[in-house]
């Protein structure tokens, strides 16, 4: 009996966050700037703070990227810095960067419904996928980089652990994580994404 309660609790929980309402704005981008963040974002894969504290030479340039000192979490400055080297590599102004400069997620995100168009939420290649705590101004940012089957995507995480163990929004460094858009990521559930139109 208690083994039926259980399952029951836990279809009932799945069926709740599947059915969780989520938003995506799509924003122009230059195509070679979407593929070049994204390869600097695969580039970064194996870096690892240098004590545990968002700090380190590549984590402390992420941070400095966002206008961020060392200390403050760097999953979206992380994920802001791909295009902002890229944009110095391939020699674009720095307003060519679709996303807002910021170290907060939330931020990143509500500033996206401002210059992008709302579109149906569906992970896409390249998107970026925003999970937040309900009521909360905390959240997290990955890089989707593949997308599978059942909701799952392949993504880049900054400021993540390397497993399942560990923090899954402050961790160590940056690695590729394997995520689900209908699981929960700790207490948070995914709020949304950010995908971009090639121009």
């Amino acid at each position: 009996m208690r083994r039926l309660i259980i399952l029951a609790i836990f279809l009932l929980l799945v069926a709740t966050i599947e059915s969780l309402p989520k938003t995506k704005y799509s924003i122009p981008c230059k195509a070679k700037l979407i593929q070049s963040s994204r390869d600097s974002a695969i580039a970064q894969v194996g870096v690892r703070e240098k004590t545990g504290s968002n700090d380190g030479y590549k984590v402390e340039q992420y941070l400095k990227s966002a206008g961020l000192g060392k200390g403050h979490p760097y999953c979206a400055a992380g994920q802001y810095w791909c295009f902002y080297s890229s944009c110095i590599a391939l020699k674009y102004p720095l307003t060519d960067i679709p996303i807002y400069r910021t170290g907060s997620t939330v931020k990143m995100f509500n500033e996206a419904s401002k210059v992008g168009n709302k579109i149906k939420p569906i992970p896409g290649n390249n998107d970026l996928l925003f999970w937040s705590k309900p009521n909360e101004w905390k959240g997290h940012v990955e890089r989707i980089i593949e997308v599978m089957k059942a909701g799952w995507v392949k993504t880049v995480g900054f400021n993540t652990s390397s497993g399942a163990t560990g923090s899954q929004n402050d961790g160590e460094g940056v690695f590729i994580r394997k995520r689900n858009v209908n699981h929960f990521l700790g207490r948070m559930v995914v709020r949304g994404f950010i995908g971009f139109k090639a121009i």
